[in-house]
């Protein structure tokens, strides 16, 4: 796992390349690391949005998944979980691996008011956080972004 600060705000965790045998978050200790990174980065519990298309990803009903109305980039529809203890957080990582669509909120005042503001549409969501991660090219990029009060 490497991490960057790209601005003072902003990094950027890059796991190792999948490859046909290997993939990152299903690595215990490239998972435990970044899962560690991740908890520690900012206040928690953290949720973690997840969009999709159809169905709801089965492995999602492990954590009691909420809907939300405000779909993410690329997905149609979306669930929000509460991840209240690390173990949760790594759980949830290697179980939906890849990730192409899931997005981890820090939130700066409760995990109520930023599961309300997603539903509220736009961008409502960004005033009820300390941060954000998105996950990208399929699960090796993590990056997180600071929100200014």
């Amino acid at each position: 796992m490497q991490v960057s600060q790209i601005a003072y705000d902003r990094y950027v965790v890059v796991l190792p390349p999948a490859d046909a045998e290997y993939r990152p978050l299903a690595d215990p200790e490239t998972l435990a690391e970044t899962a560690t990174w991740l908890w520690e980065f900012g206040p928690t519990p953290l949720l973690a949005v997840v969009g999709y298309d159809g169905a709801a990803p089965s492995w999602l009903s492990a954590w009691s998944p909420r809907k939300i109305d405000t779909a993410h980039e690329g997905a149609k529809k979306g669930a929000a979980v509460l991840l209240s203890e690390l173990a949760d957080l790594e759980r949830f990582l290697s179980a939906g691996a890849p990730h192409e669509h899931t997005e981890l909120l820090w939130p700066a005042v409760s995990e109520a008011k930023t599961f309300e503001t997603i539903n509220a549409g736009a961008a409502a969501w960004l005033k009820t956080i300390d941060a954000h991660a998105k996950i990208s090219h399929k699960g090796e990029r993590f990056e997180v972004e600071q929100i200014e009060p």
